[in-house]
């Protein structure tokens, strides 16, 4: 598709990707990096076929959107699963479902999954729209949905374009950022008492009370029985909390270590010898991704190993390692507000094939947003 000015094309998969042009366009957005595209493409637990929409500009990336297309007949429909939940197997059985739909979704975090080149804000709005233009055309060939999965009201641009655009919207969940704004775990203190003297209070004590039990948190590297290790407490932990195993499999950790190297952050907390939880952590820039905790389910004292290695810990190395800002994912997100972080909600926007199916998607989306902001409080 090609108007004079850019043209668009599909990569069929992550590995057609061009790597230093891919990198350059995702700098700052360890979530979009290639290194972790691939390795999730790779060690999928179940199939993830992802189409990468290009917009090209003289041979060089303008623009960009992740995509995971499902069709009628796909086992696996990730907009299902957020709009119906866990009665998504209801629907379908009553052939209620939104595929087939073209799904724009980051697979591993709620992060948007459109990236534009360009600091002028009229160039990067006339390269979004063309993306979008493009994107449309493509689905109404195939006469398919659109859904775009993670954008925030600070994906400033995209999120306008699409309220223009009328897409069917409706908040589901919100992730966190912390912003790193000390040297140093005093300091951080310091940050915290600004907004509340309980929050300065509580992160002193609650890790002396971590030292104390004789927990001891420390960076280390990845072999490949450690990444083994590792993936079992964070796979356990992520079955606890949502009753399935995490998307990337065994292989995928050491897999991801190799590719990244120095820029994907391994910590773990020890009692007596034995390891009680981890933490990764994928760098791009100035910007840290908290990928991956897992704690162990049990003999768990009251210890506080949990906001240690999450909040307390980095507040030590963060600065020191050049980070500005840490992303962390939807979970226990008032316990993420108390140590400083920024809680930023996630929408949904669709835009169904049918203008049937568009009548009756409208107030159910209505309903899912006002039973969510509800069952938030």
């Amino acid at each position: 598709m090609n108007d004079g000015f850019e043209q668009m094309r599909i990569a069929q998969g992550v590995e057609q990707l061009p790597e230093l042009e891919w990198q350059n366009l995702v700098h700052g957005k360890p979530v979009l990096r290639l290194e972790v595209l691939r390795a999730i493409a790779c060690h999928a637990t179940r199939p993830l076929p992802l189409q990468i929409f290009l917009l090209e500009n003289q041979g060089r990336l303008a623009a960009a959107a992740i995509c995971e297309p499902v069709t009628a007949g796909s086992a696996d429909n990730p907009l299902d699963a957020l709009l119906f939940g866990r009665t998504a197997g209801v629907f379908r059985g009553l052939r209620v479902s939104t595929q087939p739909v073209l799904v724009f979704h980051t697979p591993l975090m709620r992060h948007s999954p459109v990236v534009v080149r360009s600091a002028d804000a009229a160039v990067q709005r006339r390269l979004l729209d063309r993306l979008l233009d493009c994107i449309e055309e493509y689905a109404a060939a195939l006469k398919v949905g659109i859904a775009f999965v993670g954008v925030t009201p600070e994906d400033e641009p995209l999120w306008d374009s699409l309220r223009i655009r009328r897409y069917l919207g409706s908040e589901f969940e919100s992730t966190a950022r912390l912003e790193v704004e000390w040297s140093d775990f005093d300091s951080y203190v310091t940050h915290l008492r600004q907004r509340s003297r309980n929050a300065a209070y509580n992160a002193r004590n609650e890790r002396n009370r971590n030292r104390m039990c004789a927990v001891d948190i420390r960076q280390i590297r990845c072999t490949d029985a450690d990444a083994r290790a590792l993936y079992r407490i964070a796979r356990d932990h992520y079955r606890h909390k949502n009753g399935r195993d995490p998307l990337y499999g065994p292989q995928f950790l050491p897999q991801l270590s190799k590719a990244l190297g120095d820029d994907l952050l391994i910590f773990e907390a020890v009692r007596n010898g034995e390891r009680v939880a981890m933490l990764a952590v994928v760098r791009s820039g100035a910007v840290g991704w908290v990928a991956w905790f897992g704690i162990e389910l049990h003999d768990r004292p009251n210890d506080f190993t949990y906001a240690n290695i999450m909040f307390y810990h980095p507040a030590d190395w963060a600065p020191a390692m050049g980070l500005k800002t840490l992303l962390y994912g939807t979970g226990v997100q008032q316990a993420k507000a108390r140590r400083g972080c920024r809680l930023i909600t996630c929408h949904q926007f669709y835009r169904p094939y049918r203008e049937l199916f568009r009548m009756v998607a409208g107030p159910y989306l209505t309903i899912h947003q006002a039973w969510y902001r509800r069952k938030r409080r």
